[in-house]
């Protein structure tokens, strides 16, 4: 049986790095944020419409099923479909009734959620909205983690800390 883990956190807080290095040592696979490369290609004065996130956290379901029967023992799922939510919520202040559903259904997808912390410096990439924002989807992430009551592990230091620590968490899960 394959465990899913889903890797969340503000732009800029080391998600895809630490999902590959963990893909490489754990020897499977992981999916790839889909949005990022989505937004790239299809923004519009940096923004995307509510039908185009939904259509982002559809595809991004899609991978990690695909995705599930090539894993070994464990799928690395680099973002979720509750970060698309919360990208909709932040640019047009509602989502997509689809889109919320998904969201709330994500939770049961995952074994384990890893919440990646801010204490890596920001990578200010042209394509991301700055250091400002990744401190406001950081706080609204933790909020909603706790307000929720969702069990997440948080991932902090060094690239090498952060597998470490979340190797012990996949060794709790077997």
């Amino acid at each position: 049986m394959i465990k899913k883990i889903v890797f969340l956190g503000a732009p800029s807080t080391g998600k895809s790095t630490l999902c590959q290095a963990l893909a490489d040592k754990l020897h499977t696979e992981w999916v790839i944020e889909y949005g990022r490369d989505y937004w790239q290609e299809h923004q519009v004065d940096r923004r995307l419409t509510p039908e185009q996130l939904l259509h982002i956290a559809q595809t991004q379901n899609l991978w990690e099923d695909q995705q599930t029967r090539m894993a070994n023992g464990y799928l690395l799922c680099d973002t979720n479909a509750f970060t698309t939510w919360h990208f909709a919520l932040h640019y047009h202040n509602h989502a997509l009734p689809e889109l919320e559903k998904l969201a709330q259904e994500s939770w049961q997808r995952y074994d384990l959620v890893v919440l990646c912390d801010d204490d890596i410096p920001y990578d200010d990439t042209w394509e991301r909205s700055g250091d400002a924002n990744r401190k406001e989807f950081q706080t609204f992430l933790l909020n909603y983690l706790k307000k929720h009551n969702k069990s997440y592990l948080l991932a902090k230091g060094s690239v090498k800390q952060r597998v470490e620590l979340v190797l012990k968490a996949l060794e709790a899960l077997k």
